[in-house]
């Protein structure tokens, strides 16, 4: 009869989230793993084969949670609604305080093709939600993906200039790319 699990694989998960905070992408193991949880190496390798592994459930559970979280934003038609949408998915970021394992999740992702194509699914979710909710422009698809690139590369300006809380910086960079986008409008 097999044993019952002590942990969820997703308590497991987090545990490879803060390892791998704490440790780094390079010094990230199994047995950091196991022992943040409280379990053997051996529990784990049972479970989750390998470190790659953990990686790639992670990757997975991030795109659940993030088609989960998207599903509950409403479509509001108007630059008014895709400002507030872009604002809640920019304020779920926080205040950047934890930001580092993000880009430490980023890295892995650029070293791993599977992990690649991962990031590029959760990316493409969050571009179609985007492009739902900006207005019928020529360029729509093109601007939808301009957009998200504007709050990527404003997380990662951020991580070097810490200019504020994280949300706040990056609500400043992509409500100065709408405004040049759409002359006139103002999102005041």
């Amino acid at each position: 009869m097999p044993r019952k699990k002590v942990l969820s694989d997703d308590q497991v998960l987090d545990a490879a989230i803060a390892v791998l905070a704490e440790h780094g992408a390079g010094d990230f193991t199994l047995a950091d793993v196991a022992r943040k949880v409280g379990l053997s190496r051996a529990t784990l390798i049972q479970r989750f084969e390998n470190r790659e592994r953990i990686l790639r459930r992670l990757a997975e559970r991030e795109i659940a949670a993030t088609e989960q979280y998207l599903a509950t934003l409403d479509v509001e038609d108007g630059l008014e609604g895709l400002w507030r949408f872009l604002c809640t998915i920019i304020e779920s970021m926080g205040t950047g305080e934890h930001f580092s394992v993000h880009v430490l999740v980023a890295y892995v992702e650029s070293k791993d093709p599977y992990l690649g194509k991962c990031a590029d699914r959760r990316y493409k979710l969050v571009q179609r939600e985007i492009y739902r909710r900006l207005p019928d422009v020529p360029d729509r698809g093109t601007l939808a993906i301009h957009l998200h690139t504007v709050i990527a590369g404003a997380t990662m300006h951020w991580v070097a200039s810490r200019e504020g809380s994280l949300s706040e910086y990056v609500c400043r960079q992509v409500r100065l790319a709408l405004e040049i986008r759409f002359p006139g409008f103002s999102l005041d």
